[in-house]
């Protein structure tokens, strides 16, 4: 066999012809998918915040609030959600195939609930909401992991901090809070606590720790900028929960990546016990003395704006009905806290979330629940990532669900709620496990 150069005589080469590339039409099925997970996922970022225009700022006047636009949100998940299904049947069936037993406990439960509840409407429309804005969260971090999903949500608390402040200086007569409220900043959102709540946990999502190698640039100045921004509206809310938790979610942080190092895991077990003790006697410090200096400086009592008056009313009614509740969603209506709660101001909340979940799906739901997040949280401290950047995000995932544990304590609606912090606990709380070459993978379940 030659290996050489061949010849053939002119007349033996036959000339093909010049095939032009056919011109592509339409686009990609990946960057379909891509738009619409993201658009979907900050879809639901702006309906769980509820940020909005014209909101009112005295609750005593009784001004009427349109829902239409948050509805519209909402609703428009759905289509969005079938689409994706269309385009991808298998892979969304495959990210819902294994669903962890308490979580199940918890599904079975709730839905037990409904057919017990004293409002039946608000219960189903109460879990029909967390379930859509569930979706979304969950889908964008199983296709695309722990760092990108992070990356968005830094981009949106960015976005949402320069919002609010030229939202505040423009119009001040919305973003400042009136009545028994007076002077406490609420920016776009409909109560300062839910702006106290999202610039607490965005405030960690944006947050890098360590000297940040290379040039500076400019995406890194834009965001402590508004890392900034994020603080300041933090101390003109004057939300104490909001100070507690930006303090526990950094040194979270710093302890957690702490732990990253440590390689060996007998080691690294004896300090997540040792940081569980520390961080419970912190908490405790945190809540008689931090706690009492916070709410002096905001002009508050050590029982935060009356909650033990709260309560002690609530309480009662578990002992009532403790094994299924009083509905799903129940004790999130103003109308069922007003039955229930007499006060000399209008407690629109239970003001503690594990009380209310022990309220709607009863006590053995409120403990599957929880026993689901802190099994997933222990799971992650004795966990090592090899990767910088899911090192990094392993990191915040920790400081997040901690910091929705203990703010669960002083306010309502941080889990199994269509607000706030659900889809931040949503994205925090699938597993992670490393592939032979480094890279990341999700698990399949919840």
């Amino acid at each position: 066999m030659s290996l050489g150069h061949s010849y053939l005589p002119d007349q033996e080469i036959i000339l093909r012809p010049v095939v032009r590339p056919r011109p592509r039409r339409g686009i990609r099925k990946e960057t379909l998918v891509r738009v619409l997970l993201t658009g979907m996922f900050y879809l639901t970022l702006l309906r769980t915040t509820g940020m909005w225009y014209g909101y009112p700022s005295n609750f005593n006047e009784d001004a009427s609030v349109d829902p239409f636009a948050q509805k519209l949100m909402l609703y428009s998940l759905i289509p969005l959600i079938g689409l994706y299904f269309v385009l991808e049947p298998n892979r969304f069936l495959s990210y819902f195939r294994r669903i962890p037993v308490l979580v199940f406990v918890v599904i079975i439960l709730s839905i037990i609930s409904l057919g017990l509840s004293i409002s039946f409407s608000a219960s189903v429309r109460g879990i029909a909401a967390v379930a859509v804005l569930t979706v979304a969260p969950l889908l964008y971090r199983h296709r695309y992991g722990s760092v990108e999903t992070f990356r968005l949500l830094a981009t949106f608390g960015m976005f949402a901090a320069f919002a609010n402040i030229l939202y505040t200086v423009a119009l001040p007569r919305y973003a400042v809070m009136g009545g028994s409220y007076a002077g406490m900043v609420k920016g776009l959102f409909y109560h300062k606590n839910g702006l106290g709540q999202f610039c607490a946990v965005s405030f960690i999502t944006m947050l890098s720790l360590g000297i940040p190698r290379g040039p500076l640039r400019y995406s890194q100045l834009l965001r402590w900028a508004a890392l900034l921004c994020t603080l300041l509206l933090i101390v003109v809310s004057k939300s104490s929960t909001a100070v507690v938790m930006v303090a526990i979610g950094v040194a979270t942080l710093a302890g957690s990546r702490m732990m990253q190092t440590v390689g060996n895991s007998l080691a690294r077990s004896f300090i997540v016990f040792f940081f569980c003790i520390i961080l419970g006697v912190a908490a405790s410090f945190a809540y008689l003395g931090v706690a009492q200096m916070i709410a002096d400086a905001f002009g508050k009592d050590l029982t935060f704006s009356g909650r033990t008056n709260i309560w002690e009313q609530l309480m009662p009614l578990v002992y009532d009905r403790p094994l299924f509740g009083y509905g799903f969603a129940v004790f999130r209506q103003p109308e069922i806290m007003e039955q229930y709660v007499s006060l000399t101001f209008d407690a629109r909340s239970t003001h503690n979330t594990y009380l209310e979940l022990a309220l709607n799906i009863g006590v053995p739901g409120m403990i599957a629940w929880t026993a689901f997040i802190l099994q997933r949280l222990g799971g992650r401290l004795v966990t090592i990532q090899r990767s910088t950047e899911l090192r990094a995000t392993h990191s915040k995932e920790v400081a997040i669900i901690l910091l929705i544990v203990v703010g669960s304590m002083m306010e309502a609606g941080m889990m199994l709620a269509p607000v706030i912090l659900w889809p931040y606990l949503v994205v925090s709380l699938p597993l992670s496990r490393m592939k032979r070459d480094g890279s990341s993978m999700n698990t399949q379940s919840g």
